[in-house]
C-alpha cells in the first residue's frame, strides 16, 4: 500500500469516473433505445438509436423486431448529435490519458500542464456529450425525424428512452471527473 501513498488519490477517484463514464457513453452510443416510438392502438411499436432503427411487427402469435441502420441520407441534427457524441468520447479517451501521465509519470515541468489538460478534456467531452444529447431530445420532442423527408405522423408518440439517459450519465461523470482532477496534487514520487 505505500505504493500507492506517492500518488494522488483524487487522481486515482477521477480516472476510475472517467472510465466507468467511457463505459456509460459507449453502451449509451451502442444500444438503439434512445427513443421509443408507441401510438394510442398498438402501443410500443419501435425503438431508435443512433445508428439503429428498430420496428416491432406483431403477427397473430409471434412478435419480431427487426432493425435496420439508418438510410444514407439522415438529418442534419442526427449527424451533429453523432459527431458530438463520438467527439466527446474521443475527448474523454484523452482525459483518460492525460489524467494516467499526470498520476504516473513524475515530471516537474509538465504536471501542471498535464493536468490541465486532462482537466479541460474531460469538461470539453462532457459538454460536448451534453450538447448532443439535449440537441437529440430537443428534435425527438418537435417531433423531427431523423431521416429528411419522413413524415412523422402525428399518431405516433415518441419518447426518450434510457440510452438517452445513459448518454447524459455519462456527461455528468466527465464533468465530475474533470472537476476531482482539478483537486489532484502532485504525486510525491521520492518520498
Amino acid at each position: 500500500m505505500k505504493f500507492f501513498d506517492k500518488f494522488s488519490r483524487f487522481s486515482f477517484v477521477a480516472i476510475v469516473v472517467i472510465i466507468i463514464g467511457g463505459i456509460v457513453e459507449i453502451v449509451a452510443l451502442a444500444t438503439p433505445y434512445w427513443t421509443l416510438s408507441s401510438t394510442h392502438t398498438l402501443g410500443n411499436i419501435g425503438h431508435s438509436g443512433l445508428w439503429l432503427n428498430c420496428r416491432r411487427t406483431q403477427a397473430t402469435v409471434v412478435t419480431t423486431v427487426s432493425c435496420s441502420s439508418y438510410a444514407d441520407a439522415i438529418a442534419g441534427w442526427m449527424v451533429a448529435v453523432r459527431a458530438l457524441n463520438v467527439i466527446g468520447m474521443i475527448f474523454a479517451s484523452c482525459a483518460l490519458v492525460f489524467m494516467g501521465l499526470f498520476t504516473f509519470l513524475y515530471s516537474e515541468k509538465w504536471n501542471k500542464i498535464i493536468r490541465s489538460s486532462a482537466l479541460i478534456s474531460a469538461l470539453l467531452a462532457g459538454s460536448l456529450v451534453i450538447i448532443g444529447a439535449v440537441l437529440y431530445g430537443v428534435s425527438v420532442s418537435q417531433g423531427k425525424a431523423p431521416v429528411p423527408y419522413q413524415v412523422v405522423s402525428a399518431k405516433y408518440t415518441h419518447s426518450l428512452s434510457w440510452s438517452f439517459a445513459l448518454s447524459l450519465v455519462a456527461a455528468i461523470l466527465f464533468v465530475i471527473s474533470g472537476v476531482i482532477m482539478g483537486f489532484a496534487k502532485t504525486p510525491r514520487i521520492n518520498s
